[in-house]
Order: C-alpha cells, then structure tokens, then sequence
C-alpha cells in the first residue's frame, strides 16, 4: 500500500507542473492574436491623433461605450496612454482600440500653451505701438 502511495504521489507531482505550464501556454497564446487591419488602422488613428498633444494637455477623451474620461495626458504607451483625473487624481489607463474619439478641454490645445492670438489683434496693438513711439519722439 505504501508504494502505490508513493507511485500516486509522484504522478501528481508529475503532472501539476506540466499542467500548468500547458495553461500558461494556453492563456499566452490566446492573450497575443494579431490584430485585424481595421484594428490596425484604428490604433494608428488614435495614436497619430495623441501625438498632436503635449504631455500635461488636459483631453476629453469619448469610448466606444459611449462613456467620457477627461484628464490630463501623462504618456502614451504602444498599446495605451495614460490619463490622470483633475478631481480625483486617480490614473486611467485607456486602450486605444477603447477610443472613439480625443479633443482637447482647456485652453493648452495642440501642444499651445498660451491662448490662441488673432492676427488683426496683433496688427493694431503693433500699429498702435508705432504710434505711441512716433508722438514721444
């Protein structure tokens, strides 16, 4: 009796370690399919879109589900970025295959830091510049 205990014990031991890395093996190989052209084509949208932006530029970022994140963007990864929530503090990391759509919310809009100028506004604070300099003179 004790050596078929033993037999027993030693085909358990056998088996629990090739079990489980039969299941790592499975989990991984399911974890990485390609992704579709479509998909792709999505994530390289998005991507070229984030790199309009600054770190530090505050973005409202639309999912899939409809669902809105608005923080400030901290980095951006091969597969995700990172948003940091003004209120809570707290770090969202989003997919970009999760993205539907990323607009900017505030003032720092395409790596701007000041407020957009208008050139007629610039042309009469210059003329009116001149102006002052030619009657002290």
């Amino acid at each position: 009796m004790y050596a078929a205990r033993v037999q027993f014990m030693f085909k358990t031991r056998c088996l629990s370690p090739l079990l489980v890395l039969f299941l790592i093996f499975c989990v991984s190989a399911t974890a990485q399919q390609p992704l579709t052209q479509r998909q792709t084509r999505h994530v390289n949208k998005v991507r070229k879109s984030l790199a309009h932006y600054d770190t530090g530029t505050k973005l409202d970022v639309q999912l899939s589900d409809g669902s809105h994140h608005i923080g400030t963007l901290t980095e951006t990864g091969p597969v995700s970025f990172v948003l940091i929530d003004s209120v809570s503090s707290k770090s969202q990391t989003v997919d970009y295959l999760d993205v539907k759509r990323v607009k900017p919310s505030g003032k720092r809009q395409l790596g701007m830091s000041r407020s957009i100028s208008y050139p007629a506004v610039d042309i009469v604070l210059i003329s009116l510049a001149l102006i002052t300099i030619l009657v002290v003179k």
